[in-house]
């Protein structure tokens, strides 16, 4: 089922997309499998099999990269569009690489940038060690957020990438016109980390991961902390958020988009709960993130010098079922 008819929810409304009835064959094959989802994701998470982007292979984006805001990173990044027109900065999860927005850097409306960043310690960026402060991410991203005579930029954040949007959104209030978040964690009541985790973290053994695996696992240990942290500039974020939350993620739990409503300022949180969805939304939803996505620009409009609609439809305008 493709999910494409979210209407632009007046902020502090919670929306929830039903799933497709299914037929009696295929919910009983459902039912025999759900036991398995949380391994499922895990895998999936691990190794990205069945994530493959074919729309990426079409994209028109090229390769940049730009100094960090402090002095100690080099950011690499996709982009494509216009460079002079907003801003939309894409950042991925843990592990990840901006490849994996592939498909949101094709057909850019002609008023946008889209950036898909490799965050330090991931794809090309540098250093190819963990940084595990999402203060430290905030600033190696920092510096694309600026664009002369153009709207503030917005920000999507993907699991581990939702937390570093909300630090940026914290630290540069005045670069920033709304952020949408996908997965997100927030929570740091519901970041467990299992004994494995903490082994693999010990430099002995992380020497025997793959370099994203083992950053990925040191950042992720870590990121309680950071989350605790985290919580103490939530209320202080004043931008429009979007929240889309797959009721099915098991990795990143719906508990976080309850926690996130309750911290941010709540009016101005709109919240999208897909019923079917897990925690691989980019993927399997990707045309309703691209509505949600229009109607965060929509917003951040709102609040700042205006500019022109993507050809076709007005900026924020309903879409038809």
């Amino acid at each position: 089922m493709i999910l494409d008819a979210l209407h632009c929810p007046a902020p502090a409304e919670v929306v929830v997309i039903e799933a497709q009835a299914a037929g009696p064959a295929e919910a009983a094959i459902d039912a025999l499998l759900a036991p398995l989802q949380p391994l499922r994701e895990q895998f999936v998470a691990i190794t990205g099999f069945g994530l493959e982007d074919e729309e990426a292979e079409t994209s028109r984006a090229v390769r940049r990269a730009a100094d960090g805001a402090d002095g100690g990173t080099s950011l690499s990044y996709l982009a494509a569009g216009n460079p002079r027109g907003q801003r939309i900065v894409f950042i991925h999860g843990s592990p990840g690489v901006a490849e994996e927005w592939g498909r949101f850097l094709v057909s850019v409306p002609r008023d946008r940038y889209h950036l898909a960043v490799d965050r330090p310690g991931f794809g090309q960026s540098l250093p190819e060690e963990p940084v595990v402060e999402l203060g430290r991410q905030a600033r190696a991203i920092a510096p694309l957020l600026r664009a002369d005579d153009a709207p503030k930029a917005v920000l999507v954040g993907y699991s581990y990438g939702g937390p570093v949007a909300l630090r940026l959104a914290a630290d540069y209030p005045d670069r920033i016109g709304g952020v949408l978040l996908i997965g997100s964690a927030g929570d740091p009541t519901e970041e467990e980390v299992h004994p494995l985790q903490e082994l693999a973290a010990i430099e002995m053994f992380a020497g025997l991961l793959p370099l994203e695996l083992a950053n990925s696992n040191t950042e992720l240990v870590a990121l309680k902390g950071e989350l605790e942290t985290l919580a103490g500039s939530l209320g202080a974020i004043e931008v429009p958020v979007t929240i889309v939350q797959g009721l099915q993620d098991t990795l990143v739990p719906p508990e976080n988009a309850v926690y996130l409503q309750r911290q941010l300022r709540a009016t101005s949180v709109r919240v999208v709960l897909v019923e079917d969805g897990d925690h691989f939304l980019p993927w399997t939803h990707a045309d309703l993130l691209r509505s949600a996505l229009d109607c965060v620009v929509s917003d951040s409009r709102a609040e700042g010098p205006p500019a022109s609609p993507p050809p076709g439809r007005p900026a924020g305008a309903p879409r038809s079922d």
